[in-house]
């Protein structure tokens, strides 16, 4: 296995246990709650809408821009 292949693998693992604590909050198994929720407290704070740009930055410059 090469190392591309196993970061495919690990963010494909993290995309895929994100999905299920997302089902999970919808479903109300758990104290999580829903993605949408969390993102609404981050942007509340100015560091928390800085670190969201930013993210949204990083991806951009690693899989949108070619």
């Amino acid at each position: 296995m090469s190392s591309h292949d196993a970061t495919v693998a690990i963010y494909g693992l993290i995309a895929l246990v994100g999905l299920v604590l997302e089902v999970m909050s919808r479903t109300g198994r758990t104290e999580v709650p829903p993605l949408g929720t969390v993102l609404t407290r981050i942007m509340h704070t100015r560091s928390g809408r800085i670190g969201v740009m930013a993210g949204w930055m990083w991806l951009g410059m690693h899989y949108f821009a070619k």
